[in-house]
């Protein structure tokens, strides 16, 4: 990940961003039972967190959705499902 800092009238910000992306080939090596961590190796940056829900009864019960833009078609994209911390589900648009 990389930092850049964008200016406005009112005040500086930084703005923590991955330049990574998604392929349809890393989006096809990621499997059912992955941990995050797995997931970002494949991938080569961190994705973005889209949701979370923890239902207060242990660390099974937490899940997490993240999300990546993609190489391809314009709007490509990529979500993973994270549940007690390992991939439950996966999506895709338009990755090549």
């Amino acid at each position: 990940t990389g930092c850049s800092t964008i200016f406005d009238v009112y005040k500086e910000t930084d703005i923590t961003y991955s330049d990574e992306t998604i392929t349809l080939d890393e989006f096809n090596k990621i499997e059912h039972g992955m941990t995050y961590q797995q997931v970002c190796e494949i991938i080569g940056g961190e994705g973005t967190l889209s949701s979370s829900l923890d239902l207060g009864m242990g660390s099974e019960y937490v899940t997490e959705m993240y999300d990546w833009e993609g190489k391809g078609k314009f709007g490509g994209n990529a979500s993973v499902t994270f549940q007690g911390g390992v991939v439950t589900a996966k999506a895709q648009f338009g990755l090549e």
